[in-house]
């Protein structure tokens, strides 16, 4: 069993890292992508937002708000993340968990996260580290995990 899992996460891309020993390296397991939160708002819905006409000139605009549907569609990528966290737990897998993401994503995380899975969670950084090296993700967490 892995002492400490972490999840680096963005609205977009998620991975999950083990640490077998308090002070050792991470070891990546999994890569989660989810697609939809890199479309543009527009190909979230297949219905096109409404168009508007502006009060005062002849301009128009649509009506729609692009990044709500983002948000939305991170808060349902956080509910996968969650599951693959609960699994784990429920599995014995881990017995700390350390989040490493966007401030966002981190919120959005927790509203997902069930109360056992919760109290796992050892510590949390609000960073974009997805992209980093695992070198680099491990240097943001504590030296003894």
């Amino acid at each position: 069993m892995a002492l400490a899992w972490v999840i680096v996460a963005n609205q977009s891309r998620a991975r999950l890292f083990e640490a077998q020993k308090r002070a050792g390296a991470l070891t990546e397991l999994e890569t989660m992508i989810h697609p939809e939160t890199r479309l543009k708002g527009r190909d979230i819905e297949t219905d096109a937002p409404g168009r508007a006409f502006d009060s005062g000139g002849e301009g128009r605009h649509a009506m729609g708000n692009v990044r709500e549907l983002h948000n939305r569609a991170g808060r349902t990528f956080a509910r996968e993340i969650a599951h693959a966290l609960e699994r784990g737990r429920q599995e014995g897998r881990y017995e700390k968990l350390y989040i490493v993401a966007e401030p966002h994503m981190v919120g959005s995380l927790r509203e997902a996260l069930k109360p056992p899975t919760l109290a796992t969670i050892a510590g949390e950084t609000g960073k974009n580290l997805v992209s980093c090296e695992a070198e680099e993700i491990r240097a943001q967490l504590p030296t003894w995990l």
